[in-house]
């Protein structure tokens, strides 16, 4: 049985920040300023400098998610890295976007060049790793850590990677204390990935 490669989108494979600062400013007249690690707080109005009030965040998160993930482009020497991984490997996409925008998402993955299996995800992600991964060698890669939390506790044999794609966040984001390793560029992850693959075979 193949190994099996669990990625995050957000981040992970595709930018995120920089193309929801972009949609945030041409749609809505927002700014996003990431003074924090965080998004509620961190968006304000252009006019006048007001902080957009927190329950106004959800709607406009699907918002991005239903208009403006083609702006999405792949971080990095990802697709490279992914393409090259999956000749030697399962890979699958768990994501927590809500399931009405799953297509949209796979369809924007396709479109460069990354044809693969899109799970829609709410909440910690660690029984999802665990149904996924079953008992064969799993990798799972994400930027936030309570993910990688989630996952040492319902799947603990899982490889744990976090990796934050966007330079900008990268200071935000503090190690992920339950991630096995952290490597936030993919030829370096590429490399990390598959020597858990060959040890845990």
């Amino acid at each position: 049985m193949r190994p099996l490669l669990i990625l995050d989108c957000d981040e992970v494979i595709l930018r995120f920040a920089a193309p929801f600062r972009q949609w945030l400013d041409e749609v809505h007249g927002l700014a996003l300023r990431l003074d924090s690690f965080a998004l509620v707080g961190n968006i304000r109005h252009k006019a006048d400098g007001r902080p957009l009030d927190p329950a106004a965040f959800p709607a406009l998160l699907d918002g991005f998610f239903a208009t403006g993930q083609p702006l999405q482009a792949p971080a990095e020497g990802a697709v490279e890295a992914i393409t090259a991984l999956a000749r030697d490997m399962d890979v699958a996409v768990l994501t927590n976007i809500p399931e009405a925008y799953r297509a949209i998402r796979a369809e924007v993955l396709r479109g460069h060049g990354l044809d693969l299996p899109v799970h829609a995800n709410d909440g910690g992600k660690g029984r999802v790793v665990k149904a996924l991964a079953g008992g064969r060698p799993a990798v799972f890669v994400d930027d936030l850590p309570p993910h990688h939390s989630s996952v040492a506790s319902h799947a603990g044999h899982v490889g744990r990677l976090h990796m934050v794609a966007d330079p900008e966040l990268r200071r935000l984001i503090p190690a992920a204390p339950d991630a096995h390793a952290r490597h936030d560029a993919w030829p370096e992850a590429e490399i990390w990935i598959r020597d858990w693959m060959e040890k845990a075979a």
